[in-house]
């Protein structure tokens, strides 16, 4: 005779049954997880390719020149460039003993290589060249007035050169040199510099650098 339970032993059952509800239903929602988790990373990556593709398909600013205030095209390192910087600048005939037209510095041709001309910024300036039979005896012309320009460490080397310069300008007199100090032991030629300004109408501006000496250019251009 059996003695079993059939009540203990369905109890069982249904405790058996239970528990294996209890495990498909918690690998049910640990599946549901693994999807909810993959659609997260496959929509992460999915916006990360968009943001990458839109990222690469931006045109890049166009890099914009550095100009001054006259429209005309300067470097970064202006120091580095005399020359080039100058063949950025038209040229204007003119004839000897014709007056400026607006508030214009006119440059002579011979002043390309002048790092003077680096720091001339704040005015309008053009390479003038002379109509043909003529010649230019100024190095800059502001207003009608003629400049020349000369640095002490050149007048060591070539003493006879600014009376030379001079002589064709003397029937002036508003002729301005710009003198740039640019050596030591100046006090004895600064003295013979100032006698030949004085015996040829000149009068003498003393610079220590050469945007010292574009600032008298500035200056003069700007009354």
């Amino acid at each position: 005779m059996n003695n079993t339970d059939s009540t203990s032993f369905q109890s069982i059952l249904a405790g058996v049954e239970r528990l294996r509800k209890q495990k498909e239903g918690a690998a049910d929602k640990d599946r549901n997880n693994d999807l909810v988790t993959k659609d997260k990373d496959t929509n992460f990556s999915e916006r990360k390719q968009t943001a990458h593709v839109q990222d690469a398909n931006k045109v890049p600013p166009r890099n914009k020149n550095v100009i001054n205030a006259f429209n005309q095209q300067r470097y970064d390192d202006d120091s580095t460039k005399p020359e080039e910087n100058g063949k950025k600048r038209p040229f204007i005939t003119t004839q000897s003993g014709s007056t400026n037209v607006g508030k214009t510095v006119l440059v002579s041709t011979t002043q390309k290589e002048n790092p003077l001309l680096n720091h001339l910024k704040n005015t309008n300036w053009r390479y003038s060249k002379p109509q043909p039979g003529q010649k230019i005896y100024y190095d800059y012309k502001v207003k009608n007035r003629s400049i020349l320009f000369l640095t002490l460490s050149y007048h060591k080397l070539y003493v006879d050169y600014i009376e030379r310069r001079m002589l064709p300008l003397k029937q002036n007199n508003d002729n301005i040199l710009i003198f740039v100090v640019d050596d030591t032991n100046s006090e004895e030629i600064l003295t013979t510099i100032t006698k030949i300004c004085l015996f040829n109408g000149f009068t003498l501006l003393l610079a220590f650098n050469f945007q010292q000496a574009a600032k008298y250019l500035e200056g003069l251009n700007s009354f």
